[in-house]
């Protein structure tokens, strides 16, 4: 088994060895257990969120084995680049590969735990969403933007945020494994098609992509329009799918 560890946490290096044994066991809390499954691990004081990703068919384990990264060691080094480029997201821990027959087999990747809350719950869920909150979301993704950042799963539910005592908002981005980097601002058409899986709420999605375009200083009403369509092209490859 391939373990990298941050410098930060090399002391608790015998219990991150373990936590591919222990995942499964009734150790720590469950917080997500879907395609991939997270869990919060308490060692020492301290707490280790644990993301073990879905388990490869053969054909993808060739290829993270020979030709590509793991979703595991890109979500560890991914961290690294959001940080300095200013985004904020948990800071890595570690990230573990194991093999089968010396190819790969499953991921693992451990970082901090963020006590915030997924803004899906405040846009999606109610029946009135929060619209500070989603003004607030669509000026962070320009600046994210603005950073060279284009996150390979721009949805609400991987903005973790906290209120500040100025009645503002301050956000972790989580889930950034498949994220992409590119140097400054990517190209107006980039950045739309970026924001295409923020929701399917329509009325959300109307009133986001206004406040991005406002931000940019785009028009409001023709940027939605085209957001739409991408929004409907995207929905629609996924029923034909």
């Amino acid at each position: 088994m391939k373990v990298i560890i941050s410098d930060e946490y090399i002391q608790y290096k015998d219990f991150i060895e373990r936590i591919p044994q222990t995942f499964d066991s009734l150790e720590g809390e469950t917080l997500k257990n879907k395609r991939n499954s997270v869990k919060v691990f308490h060692h020492d004081g301290k707490a280790f969120v644990v993301k073990r990703f879905k388990r490869v068919n053969l054909l993808q384990s060739v290829a993270y084995t020979l030709y590509r990264p793991t979703k595991a060691e890109r979500a560890y080094r991914f961290a690294t680049e959001m940080r300095r480029r200013g985004i904020s997201t948990p800071r890595e821990i570690a990230y573990m590969e194991q093999t089968r027959c010396g190819l790969f087999s499953v991921g693992y990747f451990v970082c901090e735990q963020s006590m915030g809350i997924e803004a899906f719950t405040l846009l999606v869920d109610p029946e009135e969403f929060c619209r500070p909150l989603a003004d607030a979301i669509a000026r962070y993704v320009v600046f994210m933007h603005s950073r060279g950042v284009l996150h390979g799963d721009l949805n609400s539910a991987n903005f973790l945020f906290e209120n500040t005592a100025d009645g503002g908002y301050r956000f972790d981005v989580i889930d950034t494994n498949r994220s992409h980097f590119c140097d400054g601002m990517p190209s107006d058409d980039v950045c739309l098609e970026n924001l295409k899986r923020f929701t399917h709420r329509r009325d959300l999605y109307r009133y986001f992509i206004s406040r991005y375009a406002h931000e940019r200083g785009w028009n409001e009403e023709e940027t939605v329009e085209k957001a739409l369509r991408l929004l409907e092209k995207f929905e629609n490859r996924k029923i034909k799918l």
